[in-house]
């Protein structure tokens, strides 16, 4: 059996998430998912982060988000994330900080369809072949979209898609010949956030 390809594999793995936040929706009940529901300007919440780089093979990390709630249709998050990835011989340590904008079309009901977009800054540290060893910083534009179900008026979970295009990373190869790796990559996140 030949293996899912990336895309396929990070959509598939998206709607599994999404499936498990609509199985635990009935609880609200259906006519209940469409009301509008009352929350505070701000909210924190720890993620795991799921990132597959198109030159690497992907993995889960941790990361946190902050959201400010300009209204009903629009929030502003920032996010710092911690991820690692081996492109052959090289390791990078990637600490990914973002700002996206999120808007909610039907606005913030209690299950609530977003689509986001913004950019991000990337600290890397890299260390290869022949003793390589560099900081890099890089900058990258995402694109996606998300599903949030607001369990109350504090508490909220969501799952999120982003597609990041992302600067080349710089290293070296077996032979220390100089060498980059394509960054670009499916980035899902899992959160759990809290309003006030």
């Amino acid at each position: 059996m030949r293996p899912l390809h990336r895309p396929v594999r990070s959509a598939c793995l998206f709607g599994f998430v999404v499936w498990a936040m609509m199985i635990a929706v009935p609880a609200a009940g259906a006519e209940g998912l469409f009301e509008q529901v009352n929350i505070g300007p701000v909210s924190i919440g720890g993620r795991a982060t799921y990132y597959d780089p198109k030159d690497a093979s992907g993995e889960w990390y941790g990361g946190a988000q902050v959201r400010l709630y300009a209204f009903r249709f629009l929030a502003f998050e920032g996010s710092a994330d911690y991820r690692r990835n081996d492109f052959g011989n090289t390791r990078v340590h990637s600490y990914p900080v973002q700002v996206s904008a999120l808007i909610y079309p039907f606005g913030t009901m209690r299950l609530a369809p977003f689509i986001l977009g913004g950019g991000g800054w990337y600290y890397s540290t890299v260390k290869g072949p022949g003793n390589f060893d560099d900081t890099q910083n890089r900058f990258g534009f995402h694109a996606g979209g998300g599903l949030q179900f607001f369990l109350n008026k504090h508490w909220s979970i969501d799952s999120t898609y982003r597609y990041i295009w992302l600067e080349r990373i710089e290293s070296k190869d077996q032979n220390v010949v100089d060498k980059k790796f394509n960054d670009n990559g499916h980035m899902i996140t899992i959160g759990l956030n809290f309003h006030f």
